[in-house]
């Protein structure tokens, strides 16, 4: 009786924040559609990438850096001046924003990825969220010429998540790449944060990518 007391519990607090999720949707589309705030897309920004600097409606702004990492040479493009932790070695680079919730992340995996196709390796994340009492909400699948994505969201503690996982199919076949934001800049530093991991896949086909770029 008392574990059927708690689940119950549990729904209604489930149900209170979805309905509270709800409002403050509603709430922020009545405020955009009275005051509009101009947006950029995501070819707009990688066009800005491409070119070492962005500057988004509201006046900000950001400049990148290229390092190349692992023996794979993957040439991680990086938002200059901006993360407040970082971690490198063989094995991993990792670039944290705490304030902003904003990470860039390269994993060198122990054995080579699963050969599949990105509806299996979809399903295959979906699936290992839900084993973990999470959940992840896929937006977008892609296949790109050396590298292929998904775009997920996932609730914190903190709020939604804006999660971009990708794979690198060169090399060892053994790098793979988590980026990420708060939900709420998804049209910002989530589109950013997409356009970097396009502009990898361009540098992957370049025979000079050991090159730094932005410095």
């Amino acid at each position: 009786m008392e574990y059927v007391d708690e689940r119950i519990a549990m729904l209604e607090r489930e149900s209170r924040r979805l309905k509270r999720e709800e409002a403050q949707k509603v709430s922020a589309a009545q405020a955009e559609k009275e005051n509009p705030i101009p947006k950029m897309t995501l070819e707009e920004i990688l066009e800005g990438v491409r070119n070492g600097g962005v500057t988004f409606p509201d006046g900000t702004g950001c400049t990148f850096e290229t390092r190349v990492y692992f023996e794979d040479q993957i040439p991680m493009v990086l938002i200059k001046d901006f993360y407040t932790g970082v971690e490198e070695t063989k094995a991993v680079a990792i670039f944290v924003n705490h304030e902003q919730n904003a990470s860039q992340i390269l994993t060198v995996a122990d054995r080579p990825m699963e050969k599949q196709s990105i509806g299996k390796w979809k399903k295959q994340l979906v699936s290992g969220m839900r084993v973990t009492n999470s959940y992840a909400e896929v937006t977008k699948e892609i296949v790109l010429e050396n590298l292929d994505y998904l775009v997920y969201r996932t609730p914190t503690g903190k709020g939604w998540t804006y999660n971009i996982i990708f794979r690198i199919r060169l090399g060892s076949n053994k790098v793979v790449g988590n980026y990420n934001c708060f939900e709420k800049d998804k049209d910002t530093y989530g589109l950013l944060m997409e356009a970097l991991v396009l502009r990898l896949n361009e540098l992957l086909s370049m025979p000079s990518r050991g090159v730094l770029e932005g410095e």
